[in-house]
């Protein structure tokens, strides 16, 4: 059995507390009594209630409260199929983390600029499922597709170019990762690629070609600058120049009917970019069929019920005896 709001539970607790001011109310009934009449005048006063009958009323008020609770906490067993429908685009970011997204051609840095950029972009985001790679010499799939924007906003707040499984920076290896997480996917595809364009293989093209025939249209989105900046290489200590290679990024996009766009600290891209996505892409239908448990509280809400009904059809009094009729 599972409980969907077992914290419910606690009010429970509250049972002993009941019984103790009933048991405290009645002693506290003789008490006031006797101040206004003699202690011999409760007996007359009392002589057809019953406390047997009382106590039983009490105890199945109890019983009822406890049902409640129960009730409240939401019980549920056994499983039942559900038809999970829901729509909108399939929409993955591949984010550059080599050491060259550590340049400060653009502020605070390439890196932190594109995460700050995509956050903005899931937060314009309703109905669409979303998922994200990091790659540098290789790709990770960090997020598969999904509905749920917080985790994806949770996985990009992660990356680092510490998060780069190998040195260096193949695009090539990023559109292999997406086409794998697309193919979890019910249908065309949009990958937005964020980089600055340095790549050390020459297959990104071919690879774009090949997304491009899984229906997966490609945005790319340059951050840095042509001028460059100076980078270290903190474990050789080398150091070079890293610029932007807008017009690698530019072909990536065009060999897949994308489009490039440039990260800018204004942010002014991100409605653009939406704008673009969602007038050339058409939302997917998709349906998926999940085990949910069933509600089963009505049931405990029914036996609270009769038991309050059974409560109202007592009455707290003796039986008389034939002989007493008389």
């Amino acid at each position: 059995m599972n409980l969907y709001s077992p914290y419910i539970l606690l009010i429970l607790c509250l049972i002993p507390l009941l019984i103790w001011l009933i048991t405290r109310s009645g002693k506290r009934f003789k008490s006031r009594f006797s101040q206004f009449a003699e202690p011999a005048f409760m007996q007359i006063y009392l002589r057809q209630h019953s406390p047997f009958y009382s106590s039983l009323k009490l105890f199945l008020l109890v019983i009822a409260f406890a049902f409640i609770v129960l009730a409240l906490a939401r019980p549920q067993w056994d499983f039942k199929e559900h038809d999970i429908s829901s729509q909108g685009l399939d929409i993955i970011f591949a984010i550059d983390v080599s050491l060259s997204m550590k340049a400060t051609d653009i502020q605070p840095d390439r890196l932190t600029r594109s995460i700050l950029q995509v956050s903005a972009f899931v937060d314009q985001l309703k109905t669409d499922r979303l998922g994200v790679i990091s790659f540098a010499g290789a790709a990770t799939i960090e997020c598969p597709l999904t509905e749920d924007h917080e985790a994806v906003k949770m996985v990009l707040s992660s990356l680092s170019t510490d998060s780069a499984a190998r040195a260096g920076t193949e695009i090539g290896r990023a559109l292999d990762a997406a086409r794998i997480a697309f193919g979890a996917g019910s249908g065309p595809g949009v990958l937005v690629l964020i980089s600055d364009g340095e790549d050390l293989s020459s297959a990104s093209i071919a690879k774009a070609r090949d997304l491009a025939g899984d229906r997966v249209r490609i945005y790319t989105m340059g951050v840095g600058s042509e001028e460059g900046a100076i980078i270290r290489n903190p474990y050789t200590g080398e150091e070079r120049l890293s610029k932007l290679d807008a017009a690698n990024l530019q072909r990536i996009a065009q060999v897949s009917g994308g489009e490039f766009f440039r990260i800018t600290p204004s942010a002014a891209e991100i409605k653009l970019l939406l704008s673009r996505i969602y007038q050339s892409e058409k939302s997917q239908n998709s349906a998926r069929t999940v085990n949910l448990y069933k509600e089963q509280y009505h049931l405990f809400a029914i036996a609270a019920l009769i038991f309050i009904l059974l409560e109202s059809l007592i009455l707290p009094l003796k039986r008389q005896k034939e002989g007493s009729k008389k």
